[in-house]
């Protein structure tokens, strides 16, 4: 039964060799799969050793640790039922509002993840615009400063992919100093008139349920999802990571308004 865990390193060493392959070794994240070889390793060696008498580990200390893995693993299932659960409910579309949440751009060229944000925010606007009959129309936020190795703020990248692709410049609100996902709504909510008004959330569909709790925490009282496609190599390198991503926020107290 101890060779699960070694099962369990091979998997995160084979699945770190993918993402870097298709990534880069420098892709956000993608180490966390190498601490997992070596955690996994490490717990199969414990068993091994203890069980064919070459080193005892006391019981007493197998306990603890099985104890927080058990517990670990099952606040983990936890969060990632509550990811999931955002990632398939239904689009609204009588948003008044839609900020969409940048992420890293490479130089000045926007990155396939954000590329897929975008194209879900033009998709939404499209189809807000047949149902509605372009009413009126949903004002757009565009969110992301410039970070190492960006030439350009992500906003600045994002708003101007929108207007290549046809939206009107008059709808877009650029936001141009946030650096994390808490600060896009810190700093967007500035620029929402009415925090009550439906605002759509456009991001990547793993990231969407620590986004809603975010923009409620800093003040947007009616916030929905509007879930983009992810890459699907690295989702489950995303999951993980968002998965702590939220722990984090929790612990910080970035969910407490």
């Amino acid at each position: 039964m101890y060779f699960i865990w070694l099962i369990l390193a091979f998997l995160c060493m084979g699945y770190y060799i993918i993402c870097a392959a298709y990534a880069g070794i420098h892709s956000s994240f993608i180490f966390i799969w190498l601490i997992g070889t070596v955690g996994f390793g490490g717990l199969f060696a414990m068993r091994f050793l203890t069980l064919h008498r070459i080193f005892l580990v006391p019981v007493w200390f197998q306990r603890i640790v099985f104890a927080v893995c058990i517990a670990g693993f099952a606040v983990f299932v936890c969060i990632e039922g509550l990811i999931i659960s955002k990632m398939v409910q239904p689009v609204q579309y009588d948003c008044e509002y839609i900020v969409i949440l940048g992420c890293q751009v490479r130089g000045t060229h926007i990155t396939k993840s954000l590329r897929k944000r975008l194209d879900r925010a033009i998709s939404y606007i499209e189809a807000a615009e047949q149902q509605t009959g372009d009413k009126k129309p949903v004002q757009i936020i565009v969110s992301g400063g410039q970070g190492n190795g960006e030439l350009i703020a992500e906003a600045d990248a994002m708003r101007q992919y929108l207007i290549e692709h046809g939206i009107s410049e008059e709808r877009i609100t650029c936001e141009n100093q946030s650096t994390n996902t808490d600060e896009n709504f810190r700093y967007s909510m500035k620029l929402i008139d009415n925090p009550q008004a439906k605002t759509g959330i456009v991001t990547n569909n793993f990231h969407i349920y620590r986004s809603l709790k975010l923009a409620k925490a800093k003040g947007l009282e009616n916030p929905v999802g509007i879930p983009a496609d992810s890459d699907s190599i690295l989702f489950i390198n995303y999951m993980v990571r968002e998965s702590i991503g939220i722990v984090k926020d929790f612990v910080m107290g970035n969910f407490q308004k």
